[in-house]
C-alpha cells in the first residue's frame, strides 16, 4: 500500500479526533474485560512509558519501509458481502467508524515502525491455507501472516512444522490484554503457540449467541432473564421450561412448519455447541497427550439434555433457513451463530444472553467462539519486523478498533438495551475456542461432530457412538501428534 499525501497529512489529526470521539460516546463503560479468555482493555492509566501505545516495543524501531503482508481470502479485506472482512489494508477514510478506526491504526503503525501494510487476497473462502502451504513448500517468503476463514484446518501446516512459533518472536507478547488468551492456550502444542487472535481481528470474531424475542417474552410473562443470568440460575432446564405451551399453528395448515410459532428455533447443527455450553470440551490436549471427555459419565447426561431439545415439538429446526423463524418474529428463543451485523435488520426488539449452563453448579457460562485466528508462515525472512508489526497492530487495535467495534458498532448499532450489552461483555469474558474446529485429524469429532451424529439420529446413545469411532479417532490424533513432534525436532 502506498502512503499518499492524504494519508500522511490526515493521520495525526484523525488519530486524535477518533480517540476523542470514541471516548465521548463510550461513557464510563470499560472495554471487554479479560479474565483468562478473551481480549479486553483496562481503563487504569498505564505506566508512563506505555501511555502512547500500550505495548512494550522499544523506541526507534525502523524497518526501512518494508512491506508487512497479510494474506486472507477473496473479499476478506474490505468487500465481503456477508460482512466477514477485517480492514487489513485501508487506503482512506469514508465515514464508517470501523474503516476509519482501522485507517488511523494503520497510519500510526506505519509511521511508528516505517513499514507499509499490504493485504493480499490469495484464494477463495477456505483456500488460503492451501495456497500458503504451497508457498511455504516452495520456500517463498510471500506473506507475513495469514487469516483464514472460520472453518479452516491447520492440521497439515502444524504437523509439517510450517507455522512460526510466536514464542520465538522477540517483540510479540501474548500475555498482553489485546490478545485473546483462550485462542493461544487452546491451540498450544507442547508449549508452542502457532495460532492466536485478539483485538486486531475483532471484526472476524464469531460466537454462538442465545437471543430472545422481547415482545413474546413479555406475552408469556416470563422472569427477567438478565437477572437469571446474573444469579447463576440460567440453565438448560430453566430455558427448556419456558418452551411449554409456546407452539401455535399460525398459518393454519395443520402441520408444524416454518410459518408457525415456536418456543425455540435454530439449525440442528447448532445444537452441537450446547455440548460446550454445558462445560464439555470433547477433545483436550494436555501435557500427556489427548484425552476425550466423550468417555465420561457426565457426557451421557449432557447429551440427554441436548436430544431433549432436539425432540421437543415446541422447537423448529431448519438446516437451510435456520434463523428465519426467529427473524420473522415467530420464535421465542434462537441459538444464533452468524454475523452480528445481520441482527441490525430485525424489526422487533430482541435480547441477548449467553448459552445456558448445565446446572447451577457449573461455575461459568461457556460461550463458543471461532474466527479471527492469525498464523505466521515459517518462511518469513525478517522475524523482528514481523513481530514488531504484529505487536503494534494488536496494541493499536485495542485503542482504535476494539472500542469502535464494541462500543460504536455492536453496542450502539446491533444490541438494543444496556442489559444485552452487559451480557455480550460477559460472553466475551467467558468465550472459549474449540481445539477440533481448526485442528482435527479425524472428522468424526471435528467441531463436535460426534454430537452432530447423535443430533441427526435423535439418539442419546453416546456410548455406542463413541465406541464406533474411538479406536480410529485415537489412532489419528496420536499419529498427528507423533508426526508433529518428529517434524518440530528437525
Amino acid at each position: 500500500m502506498i502512503l499518499n499525501k492524504k494519508r500522511i497529512g490526515a493521520a495525526a489529526l484523525l488519530c486524535t479526533c477518533l480517540l476523542g470521539a470514541l471516548a465521548s460516546c463510550g461513557g464510563d463503560q470499560p472495554s471487554a474485560v479479560q479474565t483468562g479468555t478473551v481480549v479486553g482493555g483496562d481503563t487504569t492509566a498505564p505506566a508512563e512509558t506505555a501511555v502512547q501505545y500500550g505495548d512494550a516495543l522499544p523506541e526507534g524501531l525502523d524497518f526501512g519501509g518494508k512491506e508487512f503482508r497479510a494474506a486472507t481470502y477473496n473479499g476478506g479485506n474490505l468487500t465481503n458481502a456477508d460482512g466477514w472482512f477485517n480492514y487489513f489494508e485501508v487506503e482512506e477514510t469514508n465515514g464508517d467508524i470501523l474503516n476509519d478506526a482501522a485507517f488511523a491504526r494503520n497510519a500510526e503503525v506505519e509511521e511508528r515502525l516505517n513499514v507499509k501494510i499490504k493485504c493480499y487476497e490469495i484464494g477463495e473462502w477456505g483456500q488460503v491455507l492451501n495456497t500458503m502451504q504451497k508457498s511455504i513448500t516452495a520456500g517463498d517468503d510471500a506473506y507475513d501472516i495469514a487469516v483464514e476463514a472460520s472453518h479452516a484446518s491447520y492440521v497439515n501446516l502444524i504437523s509439517a512444522n510450517m507455522l512460526y512459533d510466536t514464542n520465538d518472536l522477540e517483540y510479540v507478547d501474548l500475555s498482553k490484554p489485546y490478545y485473546a488468551k483462550s485462542s493461544y492456550e487452546t491451540y498450544e502444542i507442547d508449549g508452542h503457540r502457532y495460532l492466536f487472535s485478539g483485538a486486531y481481528t475483532y471484526p472476524l470474531f464469531s460466537g454462538v449467541y442465545w437471543l430472545f424475542n422481547k415482545q413474546m417474552w413479555t406475552e408469556y410473562d416470563l422472569p427477567d432473564v438478565y437477572q437469571t443470568v446474573r444469579d447463576g440460575t440460567w440453565t438448560f432446564d430453566t430455558a427448556f421450561s419456558y418452551l411449554k405451551g409456546t407452539y401455535r399453528d399460525v398459518n393454519g395448515d395443520a402441520k408444524a412448519d416454518i410459518g408457525d410459532r415456536y418456543g425455540f428455533s435454530t439449525g440442528p447443527a447448532m445444537l452441537n455447541y450446547m455440548y460446550l455450553g454445558m462445560g464439555m470440551k470433547g477433545v483436550i490436549l494436555g501435557e500427556n497427550g489427548f484425552t476425550y471427555d466423550y468417555e465420561e459419565e457426565r457426557a451421557a447426561d449432557v447429551v440427554n439434555k441436548i436430544i431433549e431439545w432436539r425432540n421437543t415439538a415446541e422447537a423448529y429446526y431448519d438446516s437451510s433457513k435456520q434463523w428465519d423463524n426467529f427473524f420473522s418474529g415467530n420464535s421465542l428463543m434462537l441459538l444464533y451463530g452468524s454475523s452480528l451485523s445481520k441482527l441490525r435488520n430485525l424489526e422487533f426488539d430482541f435480547g441477548f444472553v449467553p448459552m445456558p449452563k448445565y446446572d447451577e453448579k457449573q461455575e461459568n457460562y461457556e460461550s463458543y467462539m471461532c474466527g479471527g485466528l492469525v498464523c505466521i508462515p515459517t518462511t518469513i525472512s525478517d522475524p523482528d519486523c514481523v513481530g514488531a508489526t504484529i505487536e503494534a497492530l494488536f496494541s493499536a487495535s485495542e485503542r482504535y478498533l476494539e472500542p469502535a467495534y464494541l462500543e460504536k458498532f455492536v453496542e450502539n448499532k446491533v444490541l438494543r438495551d444496556e442489559e444485552s450489552v452487559e451480557m455480550y461483555r460477559l460472553m466475551l469474558d467467558t468465550a472459549s475456542y474449540d481445539f477440533t474446529r481448526y485442528i482435527s485429524p479425524n472428522t468424526s469429532v471435528q467441531n463436535f461432530g460426534l454430537i452432530g451424529t447423535l443430533v441427526t439420529k435423535k439418539s442419546t446413545d453416546i456410548a455406542s457412538a463413541w465406541a464406533k469411532v474411538e479406536s480410529k479417532v485415537k489412532k489419528d490424533f496420536d499419529a498427528f501428534y507423533d508426526e508433529y513432534v518428529a517434524n518440530s525436532q528437525n
